[in-house]
C-alpha cells in the first residue's frame, strides 16, 4: 500500500471535536483520504466506509453506539482497524470494544498526538491512552478465576475446611460424612486444581480467588 492510498474516516457527532480531528487527519501527508460521519447509521449505509483503512469510532453516539458498530464493522470488513474514541473510561465499555473488534481505546483527553497513532496502527500496533492502560492491567491483577475450576459445593466447603488446616478424619467429622467420602471429593479437588499436596491445594486456591 502506498501512503497516498491510505484513507481514514471518524464517526464522532461532537462538531467540535470532529473538526479538530479531521483539521489534523488532513494535516498528514501519509493520508490520502478523510472521511467523516455523525453517526452509525449513516456510516454504514455509505459505501465509502468499506474502503478505510482506519477508521475511528465515537462510543457515544445517538441511536447505534461506537461499540455496536464496532462489532458489525469487524463482521462486515474486519481488515479496518478500528479505534475508539470517549470521555468515558468504564470497564465494561473497554472489554466490549476490544471484544467487538477494536485495536485502540483512547480518552479523548488523552488524544495526543493523532498522527503517531495513525502511524503506529499501519505498523501492526495497538492504542492504549495511560489511563485505559492502568485499568485494564488492573482489572488482570483483580480477575476472579474460581468459576473456571468448576468446584461443587460439597468440594467447595471441604477445600475450606482443609485449608484451615484441618485433616481429612476432622473434616468428616465436620460434615458428618465418611473419611472415605471426603477423600473422594479430595481427590477429585486435587485433580481439578492441578496440585499434588496440600501446601499447593492453599496456595492454588489464594492466588485463584477460591478462598474467602
Amino acid at each position: 500500500m502506498k501512503s497516498s492510498d491510505i484513507k481514514v474516516g471518524i464517526v464522532e457527532n461532537d462538531e467540535s471535536f470532529k473538526n479538530q480531528i479531521l483539521k489534523t487527519l488532513e494535516s498528514i501527508p501519509e493520508i490520502g483520504g478523510v472521511f467523516h460521519w455523525e453517526s452509525a447509521e449513516s456510516f454504514w449505509e455509505d459505501e465509502k466506509g468499506k474502503s478505510l483503512d482506519i477508521i475511528f469510532l465515537d462510543i457515544m453516539l445517538s441511536g447505534m453506539n461506537g461499540v455496536e458498530l464496532a462489532g458489525k464493522i469487524s463482521a462486515r470488513d474486519p481488515e479496518i482497524s478500528k479505534i475508539m474514541l470517549s470521555n468515558m473510561n468504564s470497564d465494561e465499555l473497554i472489554y466490549e470494544s476490544l471484544k467487538n473488534g477494536a485495536i485502540g481505546y483512547i480518552l479523548k483527553s488523552e488524544l495526543k498526538d493523532i498522527a503517531d497513532v495513525v502511524d503506529t496502527v499501519l505498523k501492526g500496533g495497538a492504542i492504549i491512552t495511560p489511563t485505559i492502560a492502568f485499568r485494564v492491567l488492573n482489572s488482570f491483577k483483580q480477575k476472579d478465576y474460581s468459576g473456571e475450576f468448576k468446584l461443587t459445593p460439597k468440594e467447595k466447603q471441604i477445600l475450606d475446611e482443609m485449608v484451615k488446616g484441618k485433616t481429612i478424619g476432622r473434616v468428616a467429622e465436620f460434615l458428618k460424612v465418611s473419611k472415605y467420602t471426603v477423600q473422594h471429593h479430595v481427590k477429585n479437588i486435587y485433580k481439578k486444581l492441578n496440585v499434588h499436596n496440600r501446601a499447593e491445594l492453599v496456595r492454588k486456591a489464594s492466588d485463584i480467588g477460591l478462598l474467602p
